[in-house]
């Protein structure tokens, strides 16, 4: 079973490579480096050192793109919209709303972009990070794609045909990027994550061709749902994945996990384990100490998850 961490990363190589040595000595396999705007702008240490680094330590560098267009996860912050508001997303009554659309094709071009500047500076895979329907974007985008595909008007749209669309959108958003991978850089893998919620989509998303991997991310740290719980929904990823020949990841949450409910950690990692998926992931290093998203004690939360981590390599 291959095992990786999602790694906000840093600009400067020595505390990159620092952090790349304790990842080796875990055994990992897979580093997701979540980069964000502004690391293609200002903070460029973490594009330019990552991959040569992870790369001579035995560990695959894989890209993410972190809030990129205030989407796609969390730390949203998009420079790229504010000097370019024709890609914000647009409420039914016209108002801004503050993420971007993925149908926009001035933002997909963006995103093709940072892809070709990530494959140049070495990362072997990328990553589309939890795309999921844009319920309340009426932008000229998504009114001229509606009518494109089923006629008429978005706005009055029949909720089913309305709901329909939206789950297609986020589809043909999957295959339009990795297909442009496998186009423009064929040597990367082609990988997405698509949350439980969105299960409607995973079917769909098994039969793309140009994606590689798929995977969900079953985040119930903070609840108290019986974890056996998860053994369907992973079943159901799993054979959709063997069925379309599809690499099959999960994601086990170290993140802004609650005092008191690290234990889950390992409840869920036990279920996860067990299921035997192709590989397993943790969001994210450290239990993402540093950041807003942090879990309220880091330390005992990534012990927890690093337990789980070598459970999965003992398989």
């Amino acid at each position: 079973m291959r095992t990786g961490v999602s790694y906000m990363g840093h600009h400067n190589p020595a505390h990159i490579e620092t952090d790349l040595r304790e990842m080796q000595a875990l055994s990992l396999d897979d580093v997701f480096v979540c980069l964000q705007e502004n690391d293609f702008v200002h903070f460029t240490g973490k594009l330019d050192f990552t991959p040569a680094i992870a790369k001579d330590l035995g560990i695959r560098p894989l890209a993410l793109f972190w809030g990129a267009l205030n989407l796609f996860g969390g730390g949203r912050s998009s420079q790229f919209l504010l000097e370019n508001p024709a890609g914000f997303q647009v409420a039914r009554d016209g108002a801004h709303r503050s993420a971007g659309c993925y149908v926009n094709p001035i933002n997909i071009a963006r995103i093709k972009e940072m892809i070709d500047i990530a494959a140049e500076r070495g990362f072997e895979g990328y990553f589309v990070d939890e795309p999921t329907p844009l319920h309340e974007c009426y932008c000229q985008s998504c009114r001229d794609t509606y009518d494109a595909w089923y006629g008429g008007d978005l706005t009055s749209a029949e909720l089913v045909r309305a709901e329909a669309f939206r789950q297609r959108c986020v589809t043909d958003y999957i295959e339009t990027i990795s297909a442009y991978c496998k186009l423009r850089h064929p040597q990367l893998q082609t990988m997405c994550c698509l949350m439980p919620h969105d299960d409607a989509m995973w079917a769909a998303a098994a039969q793309i061709g140009t994606l590689d991997n798929l995977g969900t991310d079953i985040y119930w740290v903070n609840n108290d749902r019986d974890v056996r719980d998860m053994v369907p929904p992973i079943t159901k990823l799993s054979d959709l994945c063997r069925a379309a020949d599809k690499v099959h990841h999960e994601w086990l949450q170290c993140w802004h996990v609650a005092v008191g409910n690290e234990h889950r950690i390992l409840d869920q990692g036990r279920v996860l384990v067990r299921q035997r998926p192709d590989a397993l992931y943790v969001w994210a290093w450290k239990g993402q100490i540093g950041t807003a998203e942090a879990c309220d004690d880091p330390e005992l939360a990534w012990s927890c998850a690093t337990k789980v981590l070598q459970w999965a390599k003992e398989q």
